[in-house]
């Protein structure tokens, strides 16, 4: 019984210690020295409610700077300031000590617009604000798929926010989890300072052997009720105090490179390095990305993937997937050839561009076709079958359907097929069907040969 009992005392007194460090304690500093948020309080209830939902997270939400001057019983500090802090040089010291040792460092949207005077305060947090020149709904690519903090989110959001830049930001400093789309926005609106197009609106870094995570949302009171916003504070959170592991470190990309005879149609990649209006092309290369893989949503695909964009003609093009050693993307069908530029170019060709931020960009001359047929499967019903195919090219409309231009010839097994129809498939863009009569004696496995007239 003297066992048992002794038992029990140990275990009964070291039980606040575990319940303890099943959550760690989090100060969240919403001190303004400067512009005051209006969102500041719906921040501190939405930080509560994260606390409790998470049964991770003790979260202190607080005006008082003095609380800044002892960390030893917190695990992270999450900033929503701004303005100049009064803070003294101990309080500063102490605060970069913290991190460096394994304390977590957070901020969202006017913490980087605060501190001016302490420099590595900006190094800490990986940028300064410089304007916010859209107050208006975008749409907002993630660039990294696989941090937890933004894992939900792929591969694009919408939402009303203040969005800013930023100046002193470098991403040989940080790691970006998530981009502004800058189709959603006038990129020449007043106020614009950055003329490189990259307007990072998440991410997160090292310091020493602390996290650090920043994101500039969270100008107004809809954003912090908004569940996506609230999911990645959340999980952002978790990662900086240590209980979710994602990566933070930059990323380091090398130059990218198109392998010869990699552009073409998806299928096929034939006729090599050349586009087609309408088809889905396929680029093979290496360090197409900045490290990430991302598959979109081929009916509502989105401009940038994995941080990557795909210009045509200075056109920005729907991507499908992104890899460094793959992309897929739709070239629209209102897509026009640019006239030979001998001795250069002999014949009408379509400028390939792959844009990587931080990266050069890629530049790369493809031929232009009025089509490049090209197969991805069939599916059969008896006598007949469909193929379904890429870059056959023009289509106009015939009543609810659209048809294509050119008139396709089909050889199954070397014996002409007669085409029934030949068109977009409904509802998805960049795929045709074509719709035939099997030649008689036709049987699996079928060679297929597709040309257009």
């Amino acid at each position: 019984m003297s066992r048992l009992v002794t038992f029990l005392v140990f275990a009964l007194a070291w039980l606040p210690s575990i319940v303890q460090g099943q959550q760690k304690r989090v100060l969240y500093v919403t001190h303004s020295a400067g512009y005051r948020h209006d969102s500041v309080l719906v921040s501190q209830q939405v930080l509560q409610l994260i606390s409790i939902r998470s049964g991770k997270l003790e979260i202190t939400a607080t005006e008082d700077l003095s609380a800044l001057s002892d960390l030893a019983n917190y695990s992270a500090v999450f900033f929503f300031t701004s303005g100049e802090l009064a803070l003294s040089d101990t309080q500063k010291n102490n605060l970069l000590d913290f991190i460096r040792n394994g304390g977590g460092f957070g901020g969202a949207h006017s913490a980087t617009d605060t501190l001016y005077t302490w420099p590595e305060y900006g190094d800490l947090i990986g940028a300064r604000f410089d304007g916010h020149p859209w107050v208006q709904e975008v749409k907002i690519d993630i660039e990294d798929p696989d941090h937890p903090a933004t894992r939900n989110l792929v591969p694009s959001f919408s939402i009303m926010d203040e969005i800013y830049q930023f100046r002193d930001f470098n991403r040989t400093n940080v790691r970006v989890l998530m981009t502004l789309d800058t189709t959603s926005v006038d990129p020449r609106a007043n106020g614009v300072n950055r003329t490189d197009n990259d307007f990072a609106l998440a991410w997160t870094r090292l310091y020493g052997s602390g996290r650090v995570f920043y994101t500039a949302l969270g100008h107004f009171d809809e954003t912090w009720r908004d569940p996506r916003f609230q999911q990645m504070i959340e999980q952002a959170l978790l990662w900086i105090t240590g209980q979710t592991e994602g990566e933070g470190s930059p990323r380091t990309p090398g130059t990218p490179a198109i392998t010869a005879g990699g552009v073409g149609n998806a299928a096929t990649l034939q006729p090599p390095d050349t586009i087609s209006p309408g088809s889905f092309v396929s680029i093979h290369g290496t360090n197409l990305t900045s490290g990430a893989t991302m598959a979109g949503d081929v009916r509502n695909a989105a401009h940038r993937l994995a941080g990557t964009r795909v210009l045509l003609n200075n056109q920005p093009a729907q991507i499908i997937y992104a890899s460094p050693q793959q992309i897929n993307f739709l070239a629209p069908l209102s897509l026009e050839a640019r006239p030979p530029t001998p001795p250069i170019q002999r014949s009408p060709y379509v400028e390939l561009t792959v844009e990587i931020p931080g990266i050069q960009p890629l530049v790369f001359n493809s031929s232009f076709a009025d089509w490049t047929p090209g197969v991805f499967t069939q599916t059969i019903d008896g006598r007949y079958a469909t193929l379904w195919c890429t870059g056959l090219g023009d289509v106009r409309r015939n009543g609810q359907f659209y048809e294509t231009v050119a008139k396709p010839q089909v050889l199954i097994n070397d014996q002409p097929a007669t085409v029934l129809f030949s068109g977009l498939a409904s509802g998805w863009p960049g795929l045709y069907q074509i719709n035939i009569e099997l030649p008689p004696g036709a049987t699996v496995p079928f060679q297929i040969r597709v040309t257009m007239q």
